[in-house]
This record gives C-alpha cells, sequence and structure tokens, in this order.
C-alpha cells in the first residue's frame, strides 16, 4: 500500500512540473583534450543556445544542474534518472574563448566511467576498457542536460561525438 501512495504521490508531482518552453539546442563538437596524465578528458563544443541562461539573465539563474552526459556503451539513455553503466559526464562550463557571435561556446570535463552495482559505485574505465568498448564505433551519443526547479527536464539535441578523437586522447602517450 505505502508502494502505491509513494507512486501515485509521484506521478502527482510530476505532472506538475511546468514544460520548459525553450528552443531545443544544436550542439556542434570542436575539439577534446586529455590533460595532465589524468583520466579527464575536456570537450571544447558550441551551441546555437545560451546553456547556461535558459532560466534567467544571469549563468545559473533558477539552474539546479547542468551537466553533458555521453553513452560510451550500448545503452544510450541518457535521461535525467538513469544512469548508463559506461558513460562520460560533467557541469557544462562557459568556456572564456568565444570564436562566433551567432553560437555559445562551453567547455565540460569529463571522467569516462563504470557504473557497476546499478549505479551504486563507479570507477574510472582503463585503457584497455575504454578501447574495447569503442573500438567499433563511429561516433558516441552526447547531450545536455539541464534541471530547473519546477520545470521539466531541458534536453539537447544529440551531438555525435567522434570516436577517432576520443580514442587520440585516451591513448595518447603520457608525459614524462
Amino acid at each position: 500500500m505505502k508502494k502505491i501512495l509513494l507512486l501515485l504521490l509521484i506521478a502527482i508531482c510530476s505532472s506538475c512540473a511546468k514544460d520548459h518552453g525553450k528552443v531545443i539546442a544544436d550542439l556542434t563538437f570542436l575539439s577534446i583534450e586529455r590533460k595532465d596524465d589524468l583520466p579527464l578528458y575536456t570537450i571544447h563544443y558550441n551551441s546555437n543556445v545560451k546553456l547556461l541562461n535558459l532560466y534567467g539573465e544571469s549563468a545559473r539563474d533558477g539552474i539546479a544542474a547542468a551537466f553533458f552526459i555521453c553513452a560510451l556503451g550500448d545503452d544510450q539513455d541518457l535521461s535525467v534518472g538513469h544512469t548508463p553503466m559506461y558513460y562520460a559526464a560533467g557541469l557544462i562550463k562557459e568556456d572564456a574563448i568565444q570564436t562566433s557571435t551567432s553560437a555559445f561556446n562551453f567547455t565540460t570535463r569529463l571522467p569516462l566511467n563504470e557504473t557497476p552495482n546499478n549505479g551504486q559505485s563507479n570507477t574510472f574505465l582503463s585503457q584497455s576498457k575504454l578501447n574495447e568498448l569503442l573500438a567499433n564505433k563511429q561516433s558516441i551519443p552526447c547531450k545536455a542536460v539541464i534541471t530547473a526547479y519546477g520545470y521539466k527536464a531541458y534536453y539537447s539535441n544529440t551531438l555525435q561525438l567522434p570516436v577517432a578523437d576520443l580514442l587520440r586522447e585516451i591513448n595518447k602517450p603520457e608525459t614524462p
């Protein structure tokens, strides 16, 4: 009975969330790089929408979370509340370097993770596991996801991150 009441409460509350009514962003891949021999990859991309100003005049006004997520494996569900077994995710930050007046540049620093135990933990993926996961892929899907209090989650259109660029950085020799 408690489970039924909880599910009913969740259904009622989720129907109260307002649609964001915002233009869906198109993202364009610019570059990716690994620095300092850490398992972190900085992706540079741009958007036709100022992602961090969706709900206010200043960056992050009204935003609960703004993150960029990529599916590395076959599970390509990037929805809020679901974490693929193999994924990369990080916070969206404005890129100080603007190359265009019609597009807004962003960066995200991504660890490449595995979530065993139904998402109860996560670990960095090894170079060999990443090579295995990405071996037969041309690209991996990524999205910007922004949540705001009282609104349904905002999802950008899918950016296809080129696997060749990612593998180049994964397999880049460590600096001495």
